[in-house]
């Protein structure tokens, strides 16, 4: 009979309720009477060997031993017949159970909730948000769209005074013939060539412009081209005015020297300049000596790169339509002898390089900041740079075509970086 009640003691009952979370001792309340009859109901009880008293006897002590052991189940019995409840090592539970069927971590916020699986395997899931990723902002800053066309304006002034005093410097092409250049020497000269070229100029300059006008972020683009425009008249305006070469061509006319080199002299000079837009098919530009580097090269260059940059990859065949149009435009400048071959070489070279420079720093938060690394904040226009472009956040998306006014509301599409 011992050897019955440790076996009664060890073993775990076959009965016990895996379902739910009541304690098997919650079955058999303490007031329950204890006798053959209550105890049925728990545990069968093997036959009696002896008479009737012994089996009296052995039956108040069975049910006494059994009652107790199913009164006295400790928590960890209880947590170790639920499968789906977590504890830690001392058997507790980590998570009470709510009411509703959550198990709600306290150190979390709502969202991170652990649902009971509904399925039959017993599976737990959980429901994590999706991640807030945060967005690169592109501010207008319109204002600072209008202090970049002011720079703009002066660096434009400052290239035209730059001719205008030049003009008086230039070697007199009687006694100083043009200088060596190989590519005069395979084609000759052709005048027409730079009608031609500036032709192509209008187009490549003015298509840009609309690209800039129908873009979603224009006025980021308005003053990024007003910047870049500012530091290429800024280096041509020195670079010409430095050193100044022989006329190329033999046949472009030049305006006579008067020997004046007075404020008012130079004023007309720098208005009747500007009102032909530089080109010389307007009738304006007679003054000769800018050459180094080529400001003719440098639109086409610059639009290109900007057309290129801005509008969706898909249209890769207009892309090859303006390196197209700049390839032929700067032959055609070649074939007129306005520009020296070293001067196309290098207005490629400058061009290119400093609008390469400017839109990988302005593409890449870590070139934004003063560092020991970050050799390009050595630049003198480095803090110019930050002013205009410290709170833009990434590569400008080729969000384009996007319509400026409201009306017609058909144009009102939304655009797409493609």
């Amino acid at each position: 009979m011992r050897t019955f009640i440790c076996l009664l003691m060890v073993l775990e009952p076959k009965f016990a309720d895996y379902g739910s979370i009541q304690s098997i001792g919650e079955a058999v309340p303490d007031s329950a009477p204890i006798g053959r009859d209550s105890l049925s109901t728990v545990l069968p009880l093997p036959p009696a060997k002896g008479g009737n008293d012994s089996l009296e006897d052995t039956s108040g002590t069975i049910a006494v031993a059994a009652h107790n052991t199913i009164v006295n189940m400790t928590q960890v019995d209880l947590y170790q017949r639920q499968p789906l409840l977590q504890g830690d090592k001392w058997g507790h539970a980590s998570h009470p159970p709510a009411s509703d069927g959550y198990y709600i971590d306290d150190d979390d916020d709502d969202q991170n909730i652990l649902r009971k699986s509904q399925e039959p395997n017993g599976i737990i899931k959980i429901n994590i948000p999706p991640p807030v990723r945060e967005e690169p902002k592109f501010p207008q800053e319109r204002w600072k769209m209008l202090v970049a066309l002011v720079i703009f304006f002066f660096s434009s002034l400052l290239v035209l005074i730059s001719l205008a005093t030049v003009h008086e410097r230039v070697p007199d092409r009687k006694t100083y013939g043009p200088l060596p250049d190989i590519f005069y020497d395979i084609l000759g000269a052709h005048d027409w060539g730079l009608t031609v070229s500036e032709y192509l100029i209008i187009v490549a300059f003015n298509s840009m412009i609309v690209v800039i006008i129908l873009h979603k972020h224009r006025f980021i683009l308005a003053r990024r081209l007003f910047l870049i425009m500012s530091l290429l008249y800024m280096y041509r305006a020195l670079t010409m005015f430095v050193t100044v070469l022989p006329i190329s061509s033999t046949t472009y006319y030049c305006s006579p020297k008067n020997n004046n080199t007075s404020t008012l002299e130079m004023a007309k000079r720098v208005l009747d300049m500007l009102s032909g837009m530089g080109l010389s098919i307007n009738g304006k530009q007679t003054y000769c000596g800018d050459f180094i580097y080529s400001g003719h090269t440098l639109t086409l260059v610059i639009s290109y790169l900007f057309i290129a940059e801005y509008t969706p990859k898909k249209l890769y065949p207009v892309h090859w339509l303006y390196w197209l149009i700049a390839v032929v435009g700067v032959f055609m400048l070649q074939l007129s002898r306005s520009h020296y071959t070293i001067d196309v070489i290098l207005a490629y070279y400058v061009t290119t390089r400093i609008f390469w420079i400017f839109h990988t720093m302005a593409n890449n938060v870590t070139l934004k900041q003063h560092s020991e690394k970050n050799l390009l904040a050595r630049m003198w226009w480095f803090n110019c740079f930050l002013y205009f472009e410290g709170n833009v956040g990434g590569q400008v998306p080729r969000q384009w075509p996007d319509w400026p006014f409201p009306w017609p509301r058909r144009f009102q599409t939304k655009s797409r970086d493609s």
